[in-house]
C-alpha cells in the first residue's frame, strides 16, 4: 500500500481535503470518523504528510524528497504522532502537554506543523480537558487531524471545535477488489467469507489474513458451541476467553447475534428478540469498559458476558 495516499473507497474526502489546501482554507482541526478498521488512520497519514512534502502534487507527497524521506523515518521536526503508549490503553496528559508545546513552536521549515491523534477517544478525561487548550489557541498554520472509531468517545467540546470528516464503510464490492490485489484465486483464499467474519472491514480481514485471528475466532466459535451444549461452565469459558484478543472477540459475538436476531425478528419471535437486543446492549457496555483507561478484570468481564449469554440462551429456550 503506496502510505502517501488514501484507500481507493476514500475518494471522496480526499478530494474534500485537496481542495480545502488548495483554496488554503483548512481549519485549524479535522475530525475523522466512523467504524474502526476501515483506514482512517491511512488518510489521516496522508494528509499529513501531503501537507509536509516539498514537491507534493495535488496534495499527494511525492514520496521522494528530503521532507518525505524524514516523514517516512519518524524523524520529521514538524509532524507530532500521537498514540497511546502502550496498545489499548489511554494517552496521558503528559502526552497532551507535549502535543501542546509542539503546537506553539515555529515551524522548522517554514511550512505547515501537523499532528495527528490516534484514536482521538483513548484521552483520558485529564488528557481531554488539556487538548482542548490546543483547539481553542490553535498556532498559526497548525492541523490536528483526530482519527476517531466511536462517535460518543470523545468531548463535545472537542467535537464541536472540529470540521467532522465523516468515513463511510466501504462497499463490499470496493473492499472485495482490494483484497483480490493481494491474493490470487489459486491462494485458496475465500474473500468474501473473510469480508463476513471481518464485518465487512477490509482492514480487519486483513489481519485475519495475516495473522492467526481467523484461528482464536474458530476457537472462541467452538467454546461458544460447547457453552451452549452445557459441556463447559462459565467459569472456565470465561478463563479461555481471557487469553485471547477481547477486542475482536467482543465485535465477533455482536456480528453473530446480530445475525441471529435478524433470523428472528424475521421469524416474528418478538419476545426472544427482545432479550437479544439487551445482550447486545451489555456487549456495548462490555467494550466500553475494554476502551476505558482503567484496566478491567478480562475474568470477571467475561464471567458476565457469559452469563448473560447463558441467560439469553435458556429464556429463548423456554419461549421457543
Amino acid at each position: 500500500m503506496d502510505t502517501r495516499r488514501p484507500y481507493p473507497w476514500q475518494t471522496a474526502q480526499w478530494q474534500q481535503f485537496a481542495e480545502l489546501v488548495q483554496l488554503d482554507r483548512l481549519p485549524h482541526a479535522l475530525l475523522l470518523t466512523g467504524p474502526a478498521e476501515i483506514g482512517k488512520f491511512q488518510l489521516a497519514m496522508a494528509m499529513a504528510q501531503g501537507l509536509l512534502c516539498e514537491s507534493v502534487d495535488g496534495a499527494v507527497a511525492c514520496g521522494r524528497c528530503r521532507l518525505c524521506l524524514l516523514f517516512q523515518a519518524g524523524s520529521h521536526p514538524d509532524f507530532l504522532l500521537v498514540t497511546p503508549e502502550e496498545e489499548g490503553k489511554a494517552i496521558k496528559v503528559d502526552q497532551i502537554r507535549q502535543l501542546t508545546e509542539f503546537g506553539t513552536r515555529t515551524a522548522s521549515q517554514g511550512g505547515w506543523r501537523v499532528i495527528v491523534v490516534a484514536p482521538a477517544e483513548a484521552m483520558n478525561v485529564n488528557a481531554a480537558n488539556a487538548f482542548l487548550k490546543t483547539l481553542e489557541e490553535p498556532g498559526a498554520r497548525v492541523l490536528v487531524v483526530l482519527v476517531n472509531h466511536r462517535v460518543g468517545g470523545i468531548l463535545p467540546t472537542i467535537r464541536s471545535r472540529c470540521r467532522i470528516v465523516p468515513v463511510q464503510m466501504p462497499a463490499i464490492s470496493d473492499s472485495r477488489e482490494w483484497l483480490a490485489g493481494y491474493y490470487d484465486p489459486g491462494d485458496g483464499v475465500d474473500v468474501d467469507e473473510v469480508l463476513v467474519r471481518a464485518g465487512g472491514r477490509p482492514l480487519r480481514a486483513m489481519r485475519f489474513l495475516q495473522s492467526d485471528l481467523q484461528s482464536q475466532i474458530a476457537r472462541f466459535d467452538g467454546l461458544m458451541a460447547s457453552l451452549e451444549a452445557g459441556e463447559l461452565s462459565v467459569l472456565e469459558g470465561a478463563r479461555i476467553c481471557k487469553e485471547l484478543p477481547p477486542f475482536d472477540l467482543i465485535e465477533w459475538l455482536q456480528q453473530y447475534l446480530y445475525d441471529r436476531l435478524r433470523a428472528r425478528v424475521l421469524a416474528g419471535d418478538d419476545d426472544s428478540a427482545q432479550a437479544w437486543f439487551r445482550l447486545l446492549d451489555r456487549l456495548t457496555l462490555a467494550k466500553q469498559r475494554l476502551h476505558s483507561p482503567a484496566n478491567p478484570n478480562l475474568q470477571l468481564l467475561w464471567e458476565e458476558v457469559l452469563m448473560d449469554w447463558n441467560s439469553v440462551l435458556d429464556f429463548s429456550a423456554r419461549t421457543s
